[in-house]
């Protein structure tokens, strides 16, 4: 063991042991010093230990409020929507560009724009179909005007029998006279109707048309099957259903 020497502060000598050789030697290989590890090798100095220094450490960042212009897009999303979405995509990206982040303000406006917008585009759409709809009958109700101002002319021919053909029995001739005449007006009004009645009083004026032939080269008429044929016709054209519903 060592000794102190007498009147000197000398520190004590510690003898190594086998390990402590083994340690040494282990840590001179990888380069470190001894003396900064063991509390008792020669030279070895106590360091207090430092304080915590939180001067590098960064600081939380304050939320920015909302600036006026995110106000401006808030106010915008709501009286108008679209206008108030371009503002603000403007105003989120300066806030990220200036804070990194957006605003609470610009957040909500964002989705009350797009929320608004969605709803506007909506009803726009809907208010156009509807109108687009009401322009059409509204074509419709004016372009079945002359039609109707026609059959108007002769109250109740659509409550005669097939819409007015002779049924009187007369002479052959005043009987293709008079069917005649039935031919010309129904074809005259086939030229007056609109698309949505013109091929229904077109066949009308051809089927008495081909009655008119029939009879002409005949010089027969078969009053009860002409009549049922008209009959037939006009009951397929649905002629007094249209009238209610184009016709003021």
């Amino acid at each position: 063991m060592g000794r102190r020497s007498a009147g000197t502060d000398a520190e004590p000598v510690r003898e190594l042991t086998d390990f402590d050789r083994l340690v040494t030697d282990r840590l001179r290989s990888r380069g470190i010093d001894e003396s900064a590890v063991d509390p008792q090798a020669p030279g070895h100095r106590e360091t207090a230990p430092q304080a915590l220094d939180f001067s590098t450490r960064p600081r939380r960042r304050k939320k920015p409020r909302g600036t006026v212009l995110d106000w401006t897009s808030l106010v915008l999303a709501i009286l108008a929507p679209p206008l108030g979405l371009l503002l603000n995509i403007v105003s989120r990206i300066v806030n990220y560009r200036r804070h990194g982040w957006t605003t609470t303000v610009a957040k909500v406006a964002t989705v009350l724009s797009i929320v608004f917008t969605l709803v506007l585009g909506g009803g726009a759409f809907a208010y156009s179909v509807v109108a687009e709809r009401d322009a059409a009958a509204a074509t419709v109700i004016a372009d079945a005007q002359p039609l109707c101002e026609a059959i108007a002319a002769t109250p109740g021919v659509l409550d005669s029998p097939a819409y007015g053909w002779p049924t009187e029995v007369a002479a052959i001739p005043v009987t293709l006279e008079a069917m005649r005449a039935y031919q010309l007006r129904w074809q005259q009004l086939a030229e007056l109707a609109p698309d949505s009645a013109q091929a229904n009083l077109r066949a009308i004026a051809d089927q008495a048309q081909t009655l008119v032939v029939s009879v002409e080269t005949t010089q027969a008429i078969d009053r009860n099957g002409n009549l049922s044929t008209m009959a037939a016709v006009t009951g397929a054209s649905g002629l007094p259903g249209w009238v209610d519903r184009h016709c003021e």
